[in-house]
C-alpha cells in the first residue's frame, strides 16, 4: 500500500466512524429510555459483551478505546447496577472475566429491539437494492477486518 492509499483508507475509516456516531448512535441515545443511570459508555460495554460470552477488561478496553482506569470504574458501576458479573479467569488467576448478567442480557435484548425498530424507521425510504448492497459491503468489511 502506498502513502496515498493509506491516507485514503485512514480518511474513509474515520469518516465512517464519525458518520456512524452521528447518524446511528446519537439518534439511538435520544430514543433510549431504558435502565436508569446508564450512560453511553455503559451501553457500549454491554453491547460488546452481548456479542461475546465474556471478555477480560483489557480486551474491552482495546475494543472500545477506553482507558483501563475509566473502564474499571464503568465496570464497577455496571456491576452495582446488576448488569454485569465478574468471575475468575480459569486460564489465568491474575485476571477476571466480565460477562453480562441475566439482567444485563435482558436489558441488551430491550436495547436491541429498540435499536432494530429505529433502524427500520431510519432506512424506511432507502432503495432496497442499495440497502442490500450496503449490508453486503458491511458484512465484507467486518469479515475483512477480522482477518487483520
Amino acid at each position: 500500500m502506498n502513502l496515498q492509499e493509506a491516507k485514503e483508507l485512514h480518511d474513509l475509516l474515520f469518516t465512517l466512524i464519525g458518520i456512524f456516531h452521528k447518524k446511528f448512535l446519537s439518534r439511538y441515545r435520544r430514543h433510549y429510555d431504558g435502565y436508569p443511570g446508564i450512560k453511553k459508555n455503559h451501553i457500549k460495554i454491554i453491547s460488546v459483551l452481548y456479542q461475546y460470552d465474556h471478555l477480560i477488561p483489557t480486551e474491552i478496553s482495546k475494543m472500545l478505546d477506553i482507558e483501563k482506569g475509566s473502564l474499571t470504574t464503568l465496570i464497577d458501576q455496571l456491576e452495582e447496577m446488576g448488569l454485569v458479573t465478574r468471575c475468575d479467569d480459569p486460564r489465568d488467576r491474575r485476571k477476571f472475566l466480565i460477562s453480562l448478567s441475566t439482567a444485563g442480557r435482558h436489558e441488551m435484548n430491550k436495547i436491541m429491539d429498540n435499536y432494530t425498530q429505529n433502524l427500520s424507521v431510519f432506512f424506511h425510504d432507502v432503495d432496497p437494492g442499495e440497502l442490500r448492497q450496503f449490508t453486503a459491503s458491511l458484512r465484507f468489511a467486518v469479515e475483512f477486518m477480522k482477518k487483520l
